[in-house]
């Protein structure tokens, strides 16, 4: 009787339940792990009031996957929603310096359906006085206050349209991630030394709507993590299917 050992991760790919289509591929995962539950109900009695009989119901799996790397088609996947193209009101944020002129000149031209704030900085942070803007042409402005020298900061805090080409996501309040065929691969070690492929199939993946965004400025980077419930398959009492391919 052949034993392995499991050390490597899974290739997955998640697919359309009906279409079979592939959704996403998660392929620099870190970590994957399933968890098989259920619940056990006992008859007991006698002296000692001990365990009779044992009924066991309400399996459960649950599976883990954290992936190093997070793409438009995984967080489409955690989210429930689409990325569109199109154009759209950007935010930007600069501190830029007073020219010979008095002007400075935006990185883009801001929208004119939105308000545009300046204002005198000493550091890019503070807000020491706010200015007056003249009517902007193009992305030169100018403003009403004779107190600005040239080499003052400004900080520019304005709104312009990103190209067609950007892509979006709205995270709605009654869209939630769905459910999905699994199909992974891995590799299994026997006890000779050979690697033996191991191909796990889940036909009922259901994402659960709980994730993080982690960001922070030190330590290693965070990973996505996708936390999933596996249910019964429609067509059979099948929840996870292992098939090692072993000559």
């Amino acid at each position: 009787m052949s034993r392995y050992g499991s050390r490597e991760i899974l290739d997955v790919v998640l697919k359309d339940v009906k279409t079979g289509e592939p959704v996403v591929y998660l392929e620099s995962l870190t970590t994957s792990s399933m968890e098989f539950a259920g619940q056990t109900v006992y008859a007991r009695g006698g002296k000692g009031h001990p365990k009779l009989i044992g009924w066991d119901s309400e399996k459960d799996v649950t599976m883990t996957m954290e992936d190093a790397l997070i793409s438009k088609e995984s967080l489409a996947v955690l989210t429930g929603s689409k990325f569109v193209k199109g154009t759209k009101p950007v935010h930007k944020k600069e501190v830029l310096e007073v020219s010979k002129t008095g002007e400075i000149k935006l990185s883009h031209a801001p929208l004119t359906s939105k308000l545009a704030h300046f204002f005198k900085t000493s550091n890019g942070s503070s807000m020491d006085a706010k200015l007056t803007a003249s009517p902007i042409t193009g992305t030169t402005v100018t403003f009403t206050e004779a107190t600005l020298n040239e080499g003052d900061k400004v900080i520019a805090d304005y709104y312009y349209a990103a190209p067609d080409t950007t892509q979006s996501m709205t995270v709605a309040s009654d869209v939630f991630p769905g459910t999905y065929l699994l199909e992974g691969t891995t590799n299994w070690k026997n006890e000779d030394g050979f690697d033996v492929e191991a191909v796990y199939t889940i036909p009922k993946l259901k994402v659960m709507p709980g994730f993080s965004i982690g960001m922070a400025s030190t330590g290693d980077p965070q990973p996505f993590t996708f936390t999933c419930e596996v249910l019964k398959d429609t067509h059979s009492k099948a929840m996870v299917v292992i098939d090692v391919l072993e000559d």
